[in-house]
């Protein structure tokens, strides 16, 4: 019976002191194992409107101990100010040996970041176990995916006087000025579409400009003047003008940034021109009051008085 005692006590004392080692404080030195993170695609490009997201897989590699769970934290400790990083599921408890795949969600904070601001954002995850009250040590895992913009593109096209009055044959100008409220440098090119048929074409000067990226923040875009010169038409001798048209003027912006687009598992430049996106075509209205008597030029009256000398001439040859 005491030799039964003795082994029950030698047993018990020997539990307590694996206890004590297994789950002092000093254990917490100890790391029980390791967390692991890893996206499923890098670069990663964020268009200015509609949300994105990336799959962010989670594991946990005891190295002991391997019925022990662990609670993960996911964290973004870098991303840039003009992007908000969220994961759906930022806590969750994961077995050892286990993965869990995890959306992050990426939106734009600022909707005017110039393209492509190919930016590092930092993803750590964290993990905890909890044993005899004690939070044990495991390794964090840290990874970071390259985050991205996709252009915008949008331009303005503003004429301060848009109804302007004149009289036959005259020059009249047009200034038109036009912004770029997108996110990248762009090309604009000018063009007069339904040009009336009794009028010349106006010209445009110059029909092509490039305006830089709208800084972020910044309520004055890039902007530039273009001239848009119509001549008002008149007749072949004196005559009367009352009437009006409209000139349609068509500016299209082109980016110069790249389009990037989702192709299984990694982002392609793309080939194709998405409007809004990579381009963009926006129009603007004149119009002009042609009103007022045509009289022929100085020209025209030189020919008058050599065709009206000339028949004098003829008229006294013939009297004589």
């Amino acid at each position: 019976m005491l030799k039964r005692t003795v082994t029950i006590g030698v047993l018990l004392g020997t539990f307590m002191l694996l206890s004590t080692a297994l789950f002092a404080p000093a254990a917490q030195a100890i790391e029980w194992g390791a967390m692991s993170a890893s996206p499923d695609i890098s670069p990663f490009y964020v268009n200015r409107y509609g949300g994105d997201s990336f799959t962010l897989t989670v594991s946990y590699e005891p190295f002991f101990f391997q019925y022990f769970p662990v609670w993960a934290q996911i964290e973004v400790v870098k991303s840039p100010s003009w992007l908000t990083v969220s994961p759906t599921t930022p806590t969750f408890p994961l077995q050892s040996g286990a993965r869990k795949d995890v959306k992050v969600n990426l939106a734009l904070a600022e909707q005017d970041v110039e393209a492509p601001s190919l930016t590092s954002v930092t993803i750590q995850v964290t993990g905890r176990i909890v044993l005899g009250g004690e939070v044990r040590q495991v390794v964090t895992a840290q990874t970071d995916v390259l985050v991205g913009v996709n252009p915008f593109t949008q331009i303005t096209v503003s004429i301060a006087k848009p109804i302007e009055r004149s009289s036959p044959d005259k020059e009249l100008t047009f200034p038109v000025t036009i912004e770029n409220w997108g996110t990248a440098q762009t090309r604009v090119t000018l063009q007069a579409t339904d040009v009336p048929s009794d009028w010349t074409d106006p010209i445009i000067s110059p029909q092509q400009i490039i305006l830089d990226a709208k800084n972020p923040g910044d309520p004055n875009p890039p902007e530039k003047t273009v001239s848009f010169t119509v001549t008002t038409p008149h007749g072949t001798g004196i005559s009367y003008h009352n009437n009006r048209e409209t000139f349609l003027l068509q500016a299209h912006a082109q980016s110069f940034a790249d389009y990037y687009v989702k192709e299984g598992n990694q982002f392609q430049k793309s080939s194709q021109d998405p409007e809004n996106i990579k381009q963009a075509t926006v129009y603007a209205r004149m119009m002009v009051k042609n009103r007022g008597f045509y009289v022929p030029g100085f020209e025209a009256v030189i020919l008058i008085g050599a065709l009206a000398a000339l028949a004098i001439v003829i008229r006294r040859r013939r009297s004589n």
